[in-house]
């Protein structure tokens, strides 16, 4: 029932899907992250994070002895980008970088960020809760950096109701990815086949393992997933061929390098005499058209967050915050709905 064949074919099908060595499966994508830190065996070192995430891509830094230095993003992917990184290397202490690829977008400054955390000696996680089966070129999300770490709650591109996954080429880091997963155990050689010689605990860790129930959900939506990004992207196209034309909205970022899972569709209102929550409020209770904003308030607006800022301050996500939000985006979605959808907002 746990940890049993299905959990290792899930991983298998995950290596082979993405052309990745090693893939250990989580209870979660934040206690992955955790998972990996811990691994690294870093202690008390900064790590770069952006302040557009979820407060498990920071939580993951404290809680395995390291300090969160929160950052801006790029304005127009909303992820980190290289020179963010760069004019927040202010100590000797930065150890490494936890990337956020929002929305499904691997940004495409990926392979210069990487290229810049190896020769700086800085530990790359991807956060690739949104990112299952996107690819920047031919390389998927998960292959960058160290380690990248996936997540399956429901509202993502494929879900195992509750779980995660790490992928990474480092066998070592693998190895010791799935001593933490199993509460810092591991079993004991032995001579004879059979003979039970017991486990060493080589660290003090906690029980981070998938459920075969949960794999046996993963195997089944792994088979629909290339289905889930084209309809995704259908999706997308609609809203980009449309919404592209109204002079009061700005649609996502968008590379033709790079292939998106748009966990969410994210735009902005680019004119400032509208009020965000007029709008919504109207999109919602006339048109019954729900939306979101993901994330808001930002990480560095978090009071418990306050020890970790960055004095470079947060002048793009700031600016973006208050004015971006998502419209309707899942795979059981019809063409009619997502014109129904442009249609309204271009009457607005």
């Amino acid at each position: 029932l746990i940890q049993g064949q299905h959990v290792g074919e899930f991983e298998k099908e995950a290596c082979h899907m993405f052309d990745v060595k090693n893939a250990i499966a989580t209870t979660s994508c934040g206690t992955g992250l955790e998972t990996v830190l811990l691994a690294s065996g870093i202690k008390g070192k900064q790590f770069i994070v952006p302040t557009q995430t979820f407060a498990a891509s920071v939580n993951c830094i404290i809680r395995t002895g390291n300090i969160p230095l929160i950052v801006d993003v790029d304005s127009e992917t909303q992820c980190l980008s290289l020179d963010i990184i760069k004019e927040n290397m202010l100590t000797q202490n930065v150890g490494g970088v936890i990337m956020v690829h929002m929305s499904g977008l691997i940004t495409p400054e990926m392979e210069e960020i990487e290229k810049y955390c190896k020769d700086n000696n800085l530990f790359l996680v991807t956060d690739d809760a949104h990112t299952y089966g996107a690819k920047l070129g031919d390389r998927f999300a998960g292959t960058f950096g160290d380690a990248g770490v996936f997540s399956f709650y429901p509202s993502k591109i494929i879900t195992t109701a509750e779980g995660g996954l790490i992928t990474t080429n480092d066998d070592e880091l693998a190895e010791k990815c799935r001593v933490v997963r199993n509460h810092g155990t591991r079993r004991n050689d032995g001579e004879y086949q059979g003979l039970d010689y017991g486990y060493t605990c080589d660290m003090p860790s906690t029980n981070y393992r998938m459920s075969e129930f949960h794999a046996v959900l993963g195997l089944a939506q792994n088979k629909y997933l290339n289905s889930f990004i084209e309809r995704r992207n259908e999706i997308a196209d609609i809203y980009n061929e449309r919404l592209s034309k109204v002079d009061w909205l700005q649609t996502p970022f968008k590379d033709d390098n790079i292939k998106q899972t748009y966990w969410q569709y994210i735009v902005k209102i680019t004119d400032d005499k509208r009020d965000r929550t007029t709008e919504l409020l109207r999109l919602l209770d006339e048109y019954k058209i729900p939306t979101a904003n993901a994330y808001s308030p930002l990480c560095h607006e978090q009071e418990i967050y306050k020890p970790y800022l960055s004095p470079k301050g947060y002048k793009n996500s700031e600016e973006f915050i208050t004015k971006i939000f998502s419209l309707p985006m899942y795979v059981e979605m019809t063409d009619e709905q997502v014109h129904y959808i442009c249609r309204t907002i271009e009457e607005l």
